[in-house]
């Protein structure tokens, strides 16, 4: 059991996080995609209050409104009509929301590696990679879910620890309310499905009452369908036909639009497999990046070396949900050759599962003789990263590491770079003299 006391590094990191968010949130502009978002949060909460049935017939309908809906209470009870007021509030609890998201992954990797060092790695690699840290005020759909993805870590180490129904109750909640923001969420159930058959296989081999087990999964079961349908209005008068619409509206994005990519512009049906691995890999702090990338090899290497273990081990068994977690979406998305564009945004909740990872690999050198070079190289990447936020607000979004050149406009030329319009606010303000 963590101590309260112990917890005390992590707060102390929220606090400043907290503090610069509360002077920084208006900074950020207007993006493209932030009026869809609030038409289907309105939309919903018209339907859920007035019974407005507009919301079956706009064009948005089958995107999650678990994250919109609660944004237009807040809204409703501010009671904010101003359009300026109403996007600096989003923009100020999308944030909030993911700093509570990093500081559930904080906890976790506090319970996993019981290291402080570790845990604020974690916490900093989380909470201040450049393109998602700006991200986190702007992108109320991406981001919300990336953070529902480290609650929902957290979660499931502590429902599998403690194996009380109730937990799984609020695991299968948790697994619920993910799906509600985007579809994609229904991805932890199979997981975490495998891991309950893992324990009830065990429990009947070793002549114990399989029961319990089968309980505590039709609670997870039956906290997910209840979230998710409370969560997700349009899903009230029909849930199997829209989830079943949401789906398919998944496998075929209708977008026909273009993304520069390795110095050419390519559709965005027709985007070469490399597209994902290569942003990640461009867009990410280069230290993290290797750490990550070590982390990926040490872990698979030791679950084909002894799987039994990594089967049958709690603490260890997580790191399987943390490869599935990471590697599945990206093999989908190549194999099915799924439409993407904006970098790798749509996959952005698979960095929690790399930043663990990387916090094993980290775990694993600093137990040995790497401790000094660990810290150095951690402190010079958090110097580099820091310089850049700083000089690059309000558009960290930008953000490239050094395996891409810098020099003679090759970014620019090569790749998207600021690809939601939050710029024209900054425009406006030199323009005008703001």
């Amino acid at each position: 059991m963590i101590k309260q006391t112990s917890l005390l590094p992590g707060i102390v990191l929220f606090v400043i996080s907290l503090c610069i968010a509360l002077c920084i949130y208006k900074d950020f502009g207007f993006a493209w995609d932030e009026n869809i978002q609030r038409i289907v949060g309105t939309s919903s909460y018209e339907y859920v209050f007035h019974n407005d049935r507009g919301l079956k017939d706009i064009e948005f309908r089958d995107l999650g409104a678990g994250f919109e809906l609660p944004l237009v209470l807040i809204q409703k009870w501010m009671k904010l009509e101003d359009l300026r007021e109403i996007t600096q509030m989003r923009h100020l609890v999308t944030h909030l929301f993911f700093l509570f998201g990093v500081f559930c992954g904080y906890i976790l990797a506090l319970k996993l590696y019981r290291n402080q060092f570790v845990a604020c790695m974690g916490f900093i690699m989380l909470a201040f990679h450049p393109r998602i840290y700006a991200h986190s005020y702007f992108n109320s759909k991406d981001i919300p879910f990336l953070s529902m993805f480290l609650i929902f870590y957290l979660v499931n180490y502590i429902a599998f620890k403690k194996n009380k129904p109730w937990w799984y109750f609020i695991l299968g909640t948790v697994c619920g309310y993910t799906t509600s923001i985007r579809a994609m969420g229904i991805m932890l159930l199979p997981i975490t499905g495998i891991f309950f058959l893992l324990d009830i296989f065990r429990q009947y081999k070793a002549g114990e009452k399989v029961w319990p087990g089968i309980k505590n999964m039709l609670l997870l079961g039956v906290g997910f369908c209840i979230l998710l349908y409370a969560a997700w209005p349009i899903l009230w008068s029909a849930p199997i036909h829209y989830f079943v619409e949401e789906f398919r509206s998944l496998a075929h994005i209708n977008w026909g639009g273009e993304v520069l990519f390795r110095g050419k512009m390519i559709k965005g049906n027709n985007l070469p497999w490399t597209y994902i691995p290569v942003w990640f890999a461009i867009s990410t702090p280069e230290l993290w990046l290797l750490v990550g990338v070590a982390g990926i090899v040490w872990v698979s290497a030791l679950v084909i070396k002894s799987p039994k273990h990594f089967l049958a081990n709690l603490p260890d068994r997580q790191f399987l949900l943390y490869l599935f977690c990471l590697l599945v979406p990206v093999l989908v998305v190549i194999v099915l050759h799924s439409v993407n564009y904006d970098d790798w945004r749509h996959l952005y909740f698979i960095y929690p599962s790399f930043v663990m990872l990387a916090l094993f690999a980290i775990n694993k050198v600093i137990s040995g003789r790497g401790k000094s070079f660990v810290f150095a190289a951690a402190l010079i990447q958090l110097v580099f990263v820091s310089v850049f936020i700083v000089q690059a607000h309000p558009l960290e979004q930008v953000y490239f590491n050094h395996l891409v050149a810098h020099k003679d406009e090759n970014i620019r030329n090569k790749y998207d770079m600021e690809y939601w319009g939050t710029s024209y606010r900054l425009g406006v303000r030199i323009y005008f003299g703001a």
